[in-house]
């Protein structure tokens, strides 16, 4: 394998050094000992692991290994929520034969993971972001360490231009997404010091020169840092919303302090209905603010509290917040995440808004373990964990299922079912202890 060009990427978050993106050319299924990888990610149809003419699957087997085989010895199979799976260790001769030590499969057509994620499987190229929920799932380790801590010890992980071969995404629509995840995620310290992102034909190999390139080249520069944003979430229009935002921080801020005020004399028979009122004022549509106010908005805020929850369980987690404001009225809680519009900025505020929050509460039910927008923010929230080496992370049984994700399951909860507001109230006291 041969590298065309590499960047590095400073973190924002944590201690670890820069990790280093590489865009290479060359076979995967004969990785040099240089190139080394502690992970080779693959992408493939949901159970279908046949050799295929011209797949990456065909030249492993002609070397040896068997994808089939790999599939058969999961380590940790999450196919239903996050559409991927992890092997378990490779045999020690063949790790040293193929300078891998590990497989991460990402199937997103599963029809679990597509039907619980609502995951458009005819959109491929929107799936980047399962992607690296995929990586962070087995890559982050725990920050605080214990009995049943999960570690991987992925740091080094090679990968083709996913979906660009049998699924046919063009390389001009799928890499530019792809380094934008990427780079996001490193900023924020997921601790992999090497990307290392292969092209195997000529055809593919030109048009992701150029892109790869273009993002080195402003990298290097000091320009944009980050990759070409999708057409869909560019060009904002921020300042033609400046003056409104301005106005919606104030009143925003306004009210939060009047709230505040008010809680802070009320005798306790009055704080229910102040409550209620400011429920009510908090459930009324905006006064037609544009999605770049609402962004601004959010970016401003700091939080004590950040809880995680699915919309599904709205009404209870309300009434959850409602209880730890009468008890705690100075806390400043995020739990509303549609003040945040969708795109290009979404996790980006959603992750400063995590690493501002002393406390992350997890709502769980099987609707949050199938939301991707959850597992965007729990897995902030163990980056936070495992870059600060401190415990922030408190879960809340809800409604149970058969069984957590191991990377949600190591935490001990506060159990709540099934959907048991009484329970949920009472823990408004504890929780934050």
């Amino acid at each position: 394998m041969e590298i065309i060009d590499r960047f590095s990427v400073p973190r924002r978050r944590g201690t670890e050094t820069p990790a280093t993106i590489e865009l290479l050319k060359g076979d995967l299924s004969a990785i040099p000992p240089e190139h080394a990888v502690d992970a080779l990610v693959v992408s493939a149809f949901p159970n279908s692991y046949t050799p295929n003419p011209g797949t990456l699957f065909e030249d492993l087997l002609a070397r040896g290994l068997d994808m089939r085989e790999v599939a058969r010895r999961k380590q940790e199979d999450q196919r239903s929520r996050l559409g991927c799976w992890i092997s378990q260790p490779l045999p020690p001769d063949v790790a040293r034969a193929f300078n891998f030590t590990r497989v991460v499969c990402f199937e997103p057509s599963y029809p679990e993971f597509v039907e619980n994620s609502g995951f458009d499987g005819g959109n491929i190229e929107e799936t980047v972001g399962f992607v690296f929920r995929c990586l962070n799932n087995f890559v982050i380790p725990e920050g605080v360490e214990g009995s049943g801590a999960r570690r991987f010890d992925l740091t080094r992980i090679a990968m083709p231009l996913l979906a660009t071969g049998n699924q046919r995404v063009p390389v001009e629509v799928m890499l530019p997404r792809l380094l934008q995840a990427a780079i996001f995620w490193l900023e924020q310290g997921l601790p992999i010091q090497q990307l290392k992102i292969v092209a195997f034909s000529p055809a593919e190999t030109v048009v992701a020169t150029r892109i790869f390139s273009a993002v080195a080249s402003a990298r290097r520069s000091g320009g944009d840092v980050h990759a070409p944003a999708p057409a869909s979430i560019a060009g904002s229009a921020w300042e033609a919303d400046l003056a409104g935002t301005i106005a919606s921080q104030v009143i925003e801020t306004c009210t939060r302090q009047l709230r505040n005020q008010l809680l802070g004399v009320a005798r306790d028979d009055e704080r229910v209905t102040i409550e209620a009122l400011f429920e009510r004022l908090d459930r009324q549509p905006p006064v037609s603010p544009s999605k770049a106010q609402a962004a601004v908005a959010a970016a401003g805020a700091r939080y004590d509290v950040f809880i995680s929850y699915a919309h599904k369980q709205d009404q209870e987690v309300r009434a959850f917040v409602q209880e730890v404001r009468r008890l705690r009225p100075h806390l400043r809680i995020f739990h509303d995440r549609s003040a945040i519009p969708a795109g290009g900025q979404w996790i980006k505020l959603i992750s400063d808004a995590v690493h501002d929050a002393s406390v992350f509460i997890a709502v769980l039910s099987p609707d949050y373990t199938a939301s991707p927008v959850c597992w965007d923010e729990f897995q902030c929230a163990k980056l936070k964990e495992y870059n600060t080496r401190t415990s922030v992370i408190k879960t809340v049984r809800l409604y149970s299922e058969q069984a957590l994700p191991p990377i949600i399951g190591i935490y001990s909860f506060v159990d709540c079912v099934e959907g048991d507001l009484a329970k949920l109230r009472a823990c408004a006291s504890t929780v934050l202890t």
